[in-house]
């Protein structure tokens, strides 16, 4: 019975934390370059060897949406990669390509990190910018540096570090795409890759299924109830 009532509180929880990687999901839906994240039933043997089923998350790195900004510093690849920003707790990787000139001249995102090219930091003199499709960044004519772009034998080791960067765990290694490999689109963005109706879907799934829990453990708890109230009057007769 205690059983019954531990694996319907279980399923309730599960149910909840997939709620709410579907509420960030949809909070995210209009956020550049966001990869959504997708929730995955495992089951595992605790240390009492009771097998119990959790939720785990990971990110989806299906290529959102490209859309046309006309904005030279707007960049979108297109197929496998990322960008490499420089923040001050290492690099991090990014599909969001909307960058812009600091004071300096560096080439930024818009949280102010460095992007990466294959010899450190981008800074551009003033002029026309122009980006090729592999990435090569010229100026008035004149090349300064070409867009770092890199890419990850599994990417969905990659960890969530937020603002839709990523980052890589002990033991994941980046692999520089060379420059015949690279598909950089100047002038376009890639959107979230969040798809709000399957994402709205899938919240009234987990609701329901949660309110299946719910009904299961309160049918577990009356029958409990009147468990113990029967026992109890039984104790009395004798």
């Amino acid at each position: 019975m205690l059983k019954g009532i531990s694996k319907a509180a279980r399923a309730m929880k599960n149910q909840t934390a997939r709620n709410d990687v579907i509420a960030n999901n949809l909070a995210n839906a209009s956020t550049r370059g966001f990869k959504k994240e997708v929730s995955l039933f495992r089951q595992v043997t605790s240390g009492d060897g009771v097998i119990e089923t959790i939720v785990q998350t990971v990110p989806s790195h299906e290529q959102g949406p490209i859309t046309r900004t006309g904005r030279s510093l707007d960049m979108a690849i297109q197929g496998d990669g990322f960008f490499v920003l420089e923040t001050d707790n290492g690099e991090r990787y990014t599909r969001n390509g909307s960058f812009v000139m600091d004071a300096e001249g560096y080439l930024v995102s818009v949280d102010g990190h460095h992007v990466s090219s294959a010899a450190g930091s981008l800074q551009l003199p003033a002029g026309a910018v122009r980006v090729s499709r592999e990435g090569t960044i010229t100026v008035d004519g004149t090349e300064v540096g070409r867009i770092k772009v890199v890419r990850f034998e599994d990417a969905s080791a990659l960890e969530n570090a937020g603002s839709s960067l990523f980052r890589a765990p002990d033991g994941v290694t980046a692999e520089d795409v060379p420059e015949e490999g690279t598909v950089v689109l100047s002038g376009f963005i890639e959107e979230s890759n969040v798809g709000v109706v399957r994402e709205m879907t899938d919240m009234i799934a987990a609701l329901k299924a949660y309110e299946v829990a719910q009904k299961a453990l309160k049918s577990q708890d009356e029958i409990l109830r009147q468990l113990v109230g029967t026992v109890g009057r039984t104790g009395t007769s004798a």
